[in-house]
């Protein structure tokens, strides 16, 4: 039995709500293990990037992939190991405080580089970001104070590919050689 991989899964969609209802779809009817699922601006003008991660078999993330590039409002479609890109976690945590506890949680808030957004005399707000073995870490370690609420989000990065000039259109890594017209005599 072969081993179930986590992929990636980023589609490049034109920036219109019938798009992304329509690719959601897609996604929803292949039934595939969703890890995580983010929708943000594409870095060109009038798109958006929907990016899922998915655990299954190399074949099936290929299927959906297909199947996304079928329509007309996607303009590319990318599929990779979660591992050959770069995947970051983002938690806000909402904690229990109390000032008998305040050195020790300010001890995990400084261990894990997080920040505290909002700060009542009952609860902190914390946010923090890493990979997301650090998060859970980060989340383990704020328990024994009381969790009120977590939210976390995933947002990976495709594997570095040759850079983008101003267009939007990829750059030669080295420079072209020039070409010279002859008119015959």
């Amino acid at each position: 039995m072969m081993p179930v991989l986590t992929w990636v899964v980023s589609a490049l969609l034109a920036d219109d709500l019938l798009a992304l209802n329509r690719a959601t779809g897609i996604l929803r009817r292949r039934n595939l293990p969703v890890g995580a699922v983010s929708v943000g601006p594409g870095g060109r003008p009038g798109s958006l990037r929907l990016t899922c991660i998915v655990s299954s078999d190399r074949a099936a993330a290929d299927r959906l992939a297909s199947a996304l590039r079928k329509m007309t409002e996607v303009r590319e479609v990318s599929v990779y190991a979660e591992g050959e890109g770069t995947c970051r976690e983002h938690a806000l945590v909402r904690v229990r405080v109390s000032p008998a506890q305040l050195s020790a949680i300010l001890d995990v808030i400084s261990l894990y580089e997080a920040t505290i957004l909002n700060e009542t005399p009952q609860e902190l707000l914390l946010e923090a970001s890493g990979s997301a073995p650090l998060m859970v870490s980060f989340i383990r370690a704020l328990e024994p104070f009381g969790i009120f609420d977590v939210a976390r989000s995933v947002t990976p990065l495709p594997p570095q590919q040759a850079p983008l000039d101003t267009a939007g259109a990829p750059r030669a890594s080295v420079a072209a050689p020039r070409i010279g017209t002859a008119v015959p005599a």
